[in-house]
């Protein structure tokens, strides 16, 4: 067994300060699923604009790298499958400067054909909170973001796992093989 192993945390769990964590429902019933993404009147920020992205199991989005932002947050919600959301806290005068923090976030399952209600969660990632994402399977995963601010090339970094000591796993260099289930 590898040392400095990850242990996945819920939603709820996240510590970072300033990620905040909005509680919303998937609807089911026979036909399939419906998901609300945004609403405005739980939201402190307007939505500017929105993508989805799927992504194949056993894939990560910038697999060895951090992706950030300096002005834009990120809205997260996983509409379909299991995400697992990197989240490393690099804003020097955070509280949580320096944690590191894997949070299984889970979507609707299309097996379910009954009616029945489910939680999801919208994570807000601030400014300065490196992230990535990967979709450990054994399906795909689809995630819908709603930014606050319009894709801008020049606010957005990406940064090599190899450039940064992670203070909670010993000055270890994270790595997805790290992250492990409970």
């Amino acid at each position: 067994m590898k040392k400095n192993r990850i242990v996945l945390i819920s939603p709820e769990k996240i510590k970072i300060k300033k990620v905040k964590v909005i509680k919303r429902t998937i609807f089911y019933d026979p036909r399939g699923f419906l998901v609300e993404t945004f609403d405005s009147a739980k939201e402190k920020s307007k939505s500017i604009y929105s993508y989805n992205s799927v992504t194949r199991p056993g894939q990560a989005r910038d697999k060895d790298q951090y992706h950030f932002h300096k002005h834009q947050k990120d809205r997260f919600t996983i509409v379909r499958g299991t995400m697992w959301i990197l989240l490393l806290d690099m804003r020097k005068n955070s509280s949580t400067y320096g944690r590191l923090e894997v949070v299984e976030a889970k979507g609707a399952d299309l097996k379910i054909k009954v009616k029945k209600t489910v939680p999801v969660y919208t994570i807000t990632i601030p400014e300065g909170v490196y992230h990535g994402i990967m979709a450990p399977g054994p399906g795909e995963a689809e995630l819908v973001n709603h930014p606050t601010k319009e894709y801008n090339p020049q606010d957005e970094g990406r940064i090599s796992f190899k450039e940064i000591k992670v203070k909670s796993l010993n000055n270890a260099i994270f790595s997805w093989d790290l992250v492990k289930k409970k």
